[in-house]
């Protein structure tokens, strides 16, 4: 009406139109002439809301247009009621149609206003609704059809406030009539194409679900849909049925398809639009500003009740199994409460609950269940109605049990309660009376309705069963008629909807009507049972007033996908695998589209892998027995997964492996299909070959006939799908392209395994991918290459060499795309990437393959060593990896070059390469340790010295480097930086150098390591130092001693004795520095050298010791002289022969190895230290000159010792002296040592005498210094006594020697004693003691030698002058 030229002229046609409509709708509505004013003639002019009063105090209009166009609306409605009649009343019928198709029109172009009207809206919900119902189970196709798809408008529009009304079209008509096996065809073809526009409509559907699924009290409408169209498209065609009939029943499963996939379209839609919108964020936001924080949003209120919903409706399941576990169950999630009152008002109101179970629950004696049923019925209300009313209300509710005694009890209940209701009823005498007749009506409906019962029961018959029921009396005859007629007309029964009350009047046998006539029969028959029971539900639904929400949130598809992917899988599914039909095969793909495309949007994971492994399966790739059944709907499929990966490709995540499967499989189909003209085989086999084995079981004969079939699979739009979807990689999220390619390496994985044939063409792919995705950012890009990595370590470990030497190839080529990035400093990027050539290196033992990744190892420093960072610590350990290969070649390539990049790069920068500084000492300890070329040796130790020059030149710059990385050596120091990452690893890969290979290596090794110290170790630090001999003192490792070593003595003459040499010299020239530390270390190391039972170890040792000392004993302070002399003492006693003087044969038996010394091994090296240690002391205090006093006084370190510590070492050398004169003294066992093999051919002593006189001799020189020594003062008495003490063995020693030899051996430490003496100040000589004259005078007769003697009558003449002086006056005890 908005279109109008001249408002006259409206106001007219308005007023024609009005008049006529009125005039027609007059004589069929009596009720409606009384409220407007009955059918009389209204004046020109005026209009009909002008004459109805009663409407203007009903309604309110804001002008004559609007009330006009309500009073057209309404009375279009009434005419939409009007019967249809016979055919001879085709008036009322175009009449009926017309108004049918204007409300149709006025719906669709109805705007804002009349969708608010509230007088329209009242119209719609008591007139237009009903009418509807009505036309609804018309057998006139149009107006059945123009009533539905009013309906659609009603649905569209005016939702907000038909609720109620909606619910029941749907429940009574709608659904009712889809899921008829009676119903008309086109009415069933109407029926599906109005809810095909439903479910074209996003909102509407997602209205329906928010107001109807997730309502507490609403059928699941939603899901009730889903399931009758998915039963509508998998439906079988009977072979043998017309044509006509088969053409029906495919566009019936042809417009099922199409209505899920539009289903499954709107959950996409409605996603997608309220993500463009943000809807969800515009509304969420204001919801939480106005709410209060604990309130709920929208979203999350309608998800709680549908989960509440879903709990529901499983306890109501439950029920219908075991209703008290139902019960149970229920009462557990607060649906029902546990007082009997509760539960009885809940199976009153809860109209789900199965019927039978509610009875039989009601029925039961248990005492709970007893409660229950009296309060149950309770609150029925039988006031005022007759018995027969009563007891239809009281069983439409539930069904009677078939138990007698169950029955009893609910009738008895019953009775009392109809009295309660009824206290003045005047039939019934008491409750006694009541319960019988309620019985007597059971049992005749029974009788009149059961169809086994042949003799029926009369009405007179049924009056004589009632005669005095009632307390003797009998009910009026009257009453009992009635109820016979009534019963025998109108079946008691349950409240039942159209398709129960189809169901019993359809006996068992007619589920398929032999005839048309009898299906049109009982298609009239189920169509007025839907027209009863909707006009019924309709009525009450129109004075209802639901709240409707329109649906707001983006999340409420979610919900919905879960309920509708079954079914349409399910629908799918059957559709492709069964039909050849294309335009059905094709719905079914979209279909299989649509939902992958929901469940991937939706992130359902469980529904994506559903929908896209059974899209798999249809392309008949996974199964090679199948491929000759290929058609062109499982092209179509390949075809529609690659577009599935090339567009949802963001959502696949695990599923990628199935469109890699099928890629994978597909390159075989293509050269099976091609012809096999492809040279795609990369072994000497032919492509033909190839493929026999790729494919198993597949013999040539059946590889030739599937070439026809597969021919479609090498089309142009495949090939370009399959590259689309990897160059479009580069398009995919970071999480998704993980997803992605760690599925295109599981499955490149199992191409790579196949034992016979491995195929590489998801490998070659995987090269690709890399190349497409390298320009990510790096924290993307190392996930992607963590994957891609490992595959490449696995495929390049691959036993077939043509594998191998292609995945090598693929990294050296992505090597160099990778490193023309860069990488800045501290990033571990480029030690990632280039990690599977070490891997490949340790775990592929092939030859070629190994001197591949070698020479593309050199290629990379050769084209991009300036690029290279990290990367070096990868290289550094492919050259480590080769220094110990079996191939000269190998090695001798990966030296050439990690040499180069010693000398050039470290040279040129090298705190670039400062990171790989420790890989590239090892890569050079290696090289330094391969037996096979000796010349390489040599020139890697010569390279570490050279390293060594480079850390010296660089230590600003390893410190300035180490604090840019401080997760490495956080907290350290600039000192430790530079002894770490610089020295600390020069010192350990020598020290390996040198434990591991053999003598002229090791050697060389050691002559390096301390030129490096003597040359570096000014500026090295005290801890330093520390740390510096924990690594040379590993060079002494007690393993090296290891007797089973065959090479132990060479061992311990060269390399241990040049290391503990060079030790000595380097603590000589850095003894301020390490006097402190390296001195206790040093002496702990001696002390280890001197138990390990080598006679050779044991002289270096203690020449080591002398030298030391009398190299540096000049700056020793006090305390390091305490330590040195603790040390000899310590090395006097632990070394001390013992065992010689209590060795008794084992058993009592002499050994059989006669001149063996292995039984003596350690007390011979025990002598031999004892011997060395007195000559080595002797040297370090007195000098190596002890010809003239004045010599004493200069050589020897004799002063720079406390005269304590002197004595110390007198006590020392005393027990050395006593154990010494003990054994050979000890003639019977020395024999029995000689008889057991010890040494020589005559009987043993200790070094021919000599431990025992030089010990002495030593011990003697050092007492007679003392005498005259000024700082021994303090200690005068001491020093004379140990004097008396050393003369006396000295002389007794000689003078009891029995042997020429013993006496020949004593002779020396004589002529010393006597020299001494002689040196003696005259006022010390009584020191000597009184009996020294004596002793001189028996040395007279005894003395031998020239020299001897000559040195008595030295000392004689000197004695003798004082001595007779003093004699008289008792000087000489004094």
């Amino acid at each position: 009406m908005e279109m109008f030229g001249n408002i006259k002229d409206d106001e007219t046609v308005v007023r024609e139109v009005v008049e006529m409509l009125v005039a027609t709708t007059v004589s069929n509505e009596a009720t409606d002439e009384t409220s407007e004013g009955g059918g009389t003639h209204r004046p020109a002019g005026s209009t009909i809301g002008e004459s109805e009063a009663p409407l203007d105090d009903q309604f309110t209009f804001q002008n004559s247009y609007q009330k006009d166009a309500f009073l057209v609306f309404r009375a279009l409605c009434i005419l939409a009621q009007k019967e249809e009649g016979g055919p001879s009343n085709e008036m009322s019928l175009r009449s009926k149609i017309l108004a049918l198709e204007m409300l149709l029109l006025v719906l669709q172009s109805s705007s804002s206003v009349l969708q608010s009207s509230q007088p329209c809206i009242i119209v719609i919900k008591r007139t237009l609704c009903m009418a509807l119902t009505r036309n609804a189970v018309s057998s006139n196709i149009q107006v059945f059809e123009k009533s539905l798809a009013i309906f659609v408008e009603l649905l569209d529009k005016f939702k907000a406030h038909l609720k109620a009304s909606i619910e029941v079209f749907f429940n009574s008509v709608i659904l009712p009539i889809l899921d008829s096996n009676t119903c008309a065809f086109e009415q069933k073809w109407i029926v599906l194409n109005t809810i095909a526009k439903i479910l074209a409509n996003p909102q509407s559907v997602v209205d329906m679900f928010v107001n109807y699924d997730c309502d507490m009290t609403s059928p699941n409408l939603f899901k009730s849909i889903v399931e009758v169209v998915s039963k509508t498209t998998r439906t079988t065609i009977n072979e043998n049925s017309p044509p006509a009939q088969k053409e029906k029943e495919r566009a019936m499963r042809l417009l099922g398809l199409s209505c899920l996939t539009d289903l499954l379209q709107c959950l996409v839609d409605w996603w997608q639009v309220c993500e463009v919108q943000k809807i969800t964020s515009d509304i969420d936001e204001a919801v939480e500003a106005n709410e209060a924080p604990g309130d709920e949003t929208t979203f999350e209120k309608f998800e709680n009740l549908k989960h509440q919903k879903n709990l529901m409706e499983q306890g109501i399941q439950l029920f219908s199994e075991k209703p008290k576990k139902g019960l149970k169950f229920l009462q557990d999630h607060g649906f029902v409460g546990t007082d009997a009152i509760e539960v009885a008002e809940f199976m009153m109101k809860e109209e789900r609950l199965n019927k039978t179970q509610v009875g039989d629950f009601l029925g039961d004696s248990d005492e709970f269940n007893n409660s229950v049923m009296h309060a149950y019925i309770d609150f029925l209300d039988f006031s005022s109605i007759d018995i027969l009313a009563a007891l239809r209300l009281f069983l439409e509710k539930f069904r009677l049990p078939g138990e007698a005694q169950k029955i009893d009890r609910l009738m008895l209940k019953f009775a009392s309660r109809y009295l309660d209701c009824n206290p003045r009823q005047g039939i019934f005498a008491s409750a006694d009376a009541a319960y019988v007749l309620a019985f007597s009506i059971i049992m005749l409906t029974t009788d009149l309705h059961n169809k086994t019962v042949k003799n029926k029961m009369t009405k007179q018959g049924y009056i004589n069963m009632n005669r005095g029921i009632n307390e003797g009396g009998n009910i009026p005859t009257e009453l009992l008629e009635a109820i016979f007629e009534d019963i025998s007309k109108n079946e008691i029964k349950m409240r039942a909807g159209a398709t129960a009350l189809l169901r019993s009047r359809v006996t068992p046998g007619q589920g398929a009507l032999a005839t048309d006539k009898e299906r049109r029969a009982m298609a009239a028959l189920e169509m007025e049972a839907l027209s009863e029971t909707a006009r019924a539900l309709m009525e009450s639904a129109s004075d209802a007033d639901a709240f409707f929400t329109p649906a707001q949130h983006q999340h409420h598809v979610k919900p919905m996908f879960k309920i509708c992917w079954t079914p349409c899988l399910a629908a799918f599914s059957v559709g492709v695998q069964m039909s050849d039909d294309e335009e059905e095969w094709s719905l079914c793909l979209r279909g299989f589209r649509l939902g992958v495309r929901a469940a991937c949007v939706l992130q359902a994971n469980l529904e994506r892998n559903a929908f896209i492994q059974a899209l798999a399966r249809f392309t008949l790739l996974t199964a090679k027995n199948s491929l000759g059944e290929m058609k062109v709907k499982n092209i179509e499929a390949i075809k529609l997964l690659l577009l599935i990966g090339d567009e949802d490709g963001q959502f696949l995540e695990e599923n990628w492996v199935d469109v890699m499967k099928c890629m994978s499989s597909l390159e075989l189909v293509q050269l099976i299909g091609t012809g096999l003209n492809s040279a795609m085989s990369h072994d000497s086999d032919s492509s033909r070959q190839y493929v026999l084995k790729a494919t198993g079981g597949i013999d040539e004969k059946t590889l030739h006939s599937l070439q026809d079939a597969l021919g479609e699979t090498s089309s142009q739009s495949v090939v370009v799908a399959i590259d689309r979807i990897f160059n479009g990689s580069a398009r995919l999220s970071a999480e998704a392209i993980v997803h992605f390619v760690r599925a295109l390496c599981a499955v490149s994985r199992e191409e790579l395994s196949h034992p016979a044939a491995p195929r590489m063409f998801l490998l070659g792919k995987v090269v690709e991918v890399a190349f497409y995705n390298m320009n990510r950012i790096r924290l993307e890009w190392s996930r992607i290459w963590h994957v891609i990595g490992e595959h490449f370590n696995a495929a390049g470990c691959n036993s077939n060499e043509a594998v191998a030497y292609f995945s090598v190839d693929a990294l050296r080529q992505l090597s160099i795309k990778f490193l023309e990035k860069g990488e800045l400093p501290n990033f571990k990027f480029q030690k990632d990437f280039l990690r599977p050539f070490e891997v490949i290196m340790v775990k592929n033992g092939n030859t070629q393959t190994r001197d591949l990744v070698v020479r593309c190892c050199t290629h990379l420093v050769e084209t991009h060593s300036n690029r290279l960072k990290s990367g070096w610590q990868n290289l550094f350990s492919v050259w480590t990896i080769a220094a110990g290969d079996s191939s000269m070649e190998i090695v001798e390539t990966s030296f050439l070059t990690a040499s180069h990049v010693i000398e050039k790069r470290f040279k040129e920068d090298f705190p670039s390469i400062l990171d790989s500084f420790q890989e590239a000492l090892k890569c050079l300890q290696e090289f330094a340790c391969n037996a096979n070329l000796p010349d390489m040796n040599m020139e890697a130790i010569r390279l570490i010295r050279l390293c060594a020059d480079y850390v010296s030149e660089n230590s600003d710059k390893i410190d300035e480097a180490a604090r840019k990385d401080d997760h490495s050596h956080k907290g350290l120091t600039a000192d430790q930086h530079v002894w770490l990452r610089g020295w600390f690893p020069i010192f350990f890969e020598l020290s390996c150098i040198i434990n591991r290979c053999k003598l002229d290596v090791r050697t060389r090794s050691l002559t390096v390591m301390f030129e490096i110290m003597k040359t570096h170790g000014k500026d090295f630090r005290p801890e330093w130092w520390k740390d510096l001999f924990e690594i040379v003192f590993r060079i002494f490792d007690p393993s090296k001693m290891d007797d089973h070593r065959s090479d132990k003595r060479e061992w311990m003459s060269t390399t241990c004795n040049h290391a503990m040499l060079s030790v000595v010299e380097v603590f000589t020239q850095f003894y301020t520095q390490l006097s402190v530390y390296a001195l206790p270390m040093i002496y702990r190391q001696f002390a280890v050298f001197i138990r390990q039972q080598n006679e050779q170890l044991a002289r270096c040792t203690i020449n080591c010791l002398e030298s030391l000392i009398s190299q540096n004993g000049e700056r020793f302070t006090e305390s390091m002289w305490e330590q040195t002399i603790e040390l000899i003492r310590e090395l006097f006693s632990a070394t001390l022969p013992k065992s010689l003087l209590t060795w008794e044969p084992p058993n009592g038996k002499m050994p059989e190895s006669n001149g063996s010394d292995a039984l003596f091994t350690e007390q011979i090296v025990f002598c031999v230290v004892q011997n060395e240690l007195v000559e080595a002391v002797s040297r370090i205090v007195l000098g190596d000159h002890r010809e003239t006093t004045k010599s004493l006084q200069a050589d020897g370190l004799f002063t720079q010792m406390s005269p304590e510590l002197l004595l110390s070492i007198c006590d020392a050398l005393a027990e050395s002296h006593k154990l010494a004169k003990q054994f050979n003294d000890n003639n019977g066992q020395r024999t029995l040592l000689w008889k057991a093999g010890l040494r020589g051919s005559s009987k043993p002593n200790l070094i021919n005498f000599s431990q025992e006189t030089r010990s002495l001799s030593a011990m003697l020189a050092i007492i007679l210094r003392l005498l005259y020594d000024l700082r021994a003062q303090e200690i005068a008495g001491q020093i004379s006594q140990r004097v008396l003490e050393v003369v006396s063995l000295a002389l007794n020693g000689y003078g009891e020697a029995e042997s020429d030899t013993r006496r020949t051996a004593y002779g020396p430490v004589i002529c010393e004693l006597l020299r001494e003496c002689i040196a003696l100040p005259t006022e010390l000589l009584p020191v000597l003691g009184p009996e020294f004259p004596l002793k001189l005078c028996d040395l007279v007769v005894t003395a031998e030698g020239q020299q001897m003697r000559r040195s008595l009558a030295d000392l004689l003449r000197r004695w003798m002058p004082p001595c007779s002086a003093k004699i008289p006056n008792g000087s000489v005890e004094k």
